[in-house]
């Protein structure tokens, strides 16, 4: 409740180009907790989330283009769709028992056939992708206020953080934590494995597909990069750096890094990739000091105070 409060305030206090920022920043943080689903907790590395991004966003424009029907409506097909995609991969690792690494590189495989596969397709709109009627027509999900479109994946940020913290407490959350960190042991107390890896798959995947249709919704427009492995790579890096397996780390993780990126393409603009340089020095850093994870240091830094504060309260 006050993460989204003060996202109200901001924006009634920011221009443009600061909402741009943070619908982005936001955008990513959305993407980041639904790939740390099943990818933090759940420790299916996989690289496929932007796959399911692309699906959302392709399947809610086509069928609002062709058929007319609105995206609130459409983006609930794109979900079912990256679900049962989701399910198969999932089918596939439990079956062949795939090595994390393997599937890890299956899934990055899949982001290379997408793309190739939209950029050829006339029908997906090919390299330049498909472009959306501008207009302002909520029930189209269609706004020219940045505000409204700030507002809707703040929103839906704050509604997935709720279910997360859920997630994260409750039995079926510390079932998938069991099956990460041991299989066997997992298998041995009775965890079915497959049931809970696909089950959280479909929900991570289908989530995942509503910031495809927000995506193309914003920009009128979804092209194939919306699909590539960069993607996937930010979504990992950035949920890395704020801290794999919590609840707040994919959030604060993308949310400072998107505002450095943009800030340090605009400090040196005129010195041909140094912000890159930077950034990546930042990166580093910060993955190699804090290796958990920002959230998940300060957790342990705070713990640790709070037993010394105990400690001295006994002595005393």
């Amino acid at each position: 409740m006050v993460f989204f409060v003060c996202g109200i305030i901001f924006s009634m206090v920011a221009d443009n180009y600061w909402l741009d920022i943070m619908v982005f920043a936001l955008w990513y943080a959305y993407l980041c907790v639904t790939w740390n689903i099943i990818g933090g907790f759940g420790g299916q590395f996989t690289f496929a989330h932007p796959v399911f991004v692309a699906i959302g966003g392709y399947t809610s424009s086509l069928l609002f283009i062709h058929l007319g029907l609105s995206p609130w409506l459409g983006m609930f097909a794109g979900m079912v769709l990256a679900a049962l995609l989701a399910i198969l991969l999932g089918w596939i690792n439990y079956r062949r028992r795939l090595p994390h690494l393997t599937y890890a590189l299956i899934t990055l495989a899949i982001t290379f056939v997408a793309i190739i596969v939209l950029r050829s397709s006339h029908f997906l709109g090919g390299s330049e992708g498909i472009f959306l009627p501008r207009g302002n027509d909520p029930l189209t999900f269609r706004f020219f206020n940045k505000q409204v479109y700030f507002w809707i994946i703040l929103a839906a940020t704050c509604l997935v953080l709720v279910f997360v913290t859920w997630f994260s407490r409750s039995m079926t959350g510390f079932k998938l934590t069991a099956l990460r960190d041991n299989e066997d042991a997992a298998a041995m107390l009775g965890i079915d494995q497959l049931k809970m890896v696909a089950t959280y798959s479909a929900i991570s995947a289908a989530l995942g597909a509503f910031g495809g249709t927000f995506y193309a919704q914003y920009l009128f427009v979804i092209d194939p990069t919306v699909a590539g492995s960069h993607l996937a790579v930010e979504i990992i890096l950035f949920t890395a750096i704020g801290g794999m397996g919590t609840v707040w780390g994919p959030v604060l993780g993308p949310l400072a890094m998107v505002v450095l990126i943009r800030y340090l393409n605009a400090e040196f603009v005129n010195i041909s990739g140094l912000g890159q340089v930077v950034y990546g020095v930042i990166i580093i850093v910060v993955l190699v000091v804090l290796k958990d994870g920002v959230v998940s240091w300060g957790g342990k830094r705070l713990a640790h105070q709070t037993s010394k504060l105990k400690m001295r309260e006994k002595r005393q």
